[in-house]
């Protein structure tokens, strides 16, 4: 119930103060095992993707972010659950896995942290290992204007207006060895990025 009321909330801030433009909410799975893979440039990125995606997701945040006891018993109380950005141990895996078994939702940043103004060249494997593992379908989403509402060190929400666009989901398919797909999968999700940035055409 908390989680619907707060993730209203920030809908509600979504449009009004930032004026958002949402694309492709239709592509989403209403049902079954989903990975929401997201591009990252700003903290603000889970909780305007969670607020305009219609199922509630367990986000993977990074671990530092429970080391203060208001924001451990937060990102805690709504399904958050801690990783290690350079190299996830086997509990964070085994609940990601847990949460996709029972056919829910689960949100990561396979660029491993906030992008700033990199381009975006490799992601990390994570998301098409589960996708392999679980057989979980991929959802793209991309979001842009966040780096300009919240700056780095900036402690204010400025009201530049903001745009989430969804892909076309991925379907996992265990074709060859496992190290390759995840390969394959993850050029998939990097050009999907791409194409929903406007930086390149899907072929």
């Amino acid at each position: 119930m908390i989680y619907r009321l707060v993730q209203g909330l920030a809908k509600v801030f979504l449009y009004l103060y930032h004026r958002v433009e949402v694309e492709g909410l239709d592509r989403i799975p209403k049902e079954g095992p989903v990975l929401l893979v997201g591009n990252h440039v700003s903290y603000l990125d889970p909780f305007y993707m969670g607020a305009v995606f219609p199922r509630r997701v367990h986000y993977m945040a990074k671990k530092e972010s429970f080391s203060h006891p208001v924001t451990r018993w937060f990102l805690r109380h709504f399904g958050a659950f801690p990783v290690n950005r350079d190299k996830p141990d086997v509990r964070t895996i085994k609940t990601a896995i847990g949460y996709l078994n029972m056919n829910r939702v689960v949100g990561l940043f396979p660029e491993g942290g906030r992008r700033d103004d990199a381009p975006m060249e490799e992601l990390k494997q994570g998301a098409a290992y589960l996708a392999l593992k679980t057989g979980s379908t991929l959802v793209p989403m991309y979001i842009e204007g966040t780096e300009e509402a919240l700056p780095r060190k900036s402690k204010w929400i400025y009201p530049v207006r903001i745009r989430i666009r969804t892909g076309e989901p991925i379907q996992p398919q265990m074709t060859g060895k496992m190290r390759l797909e995840q390969e394959r999968i993850s050029r998939e999700i990097l050009c999907s990025f791409r194409e929903l940035a406007g930086l390149e055409k899907r072929k």
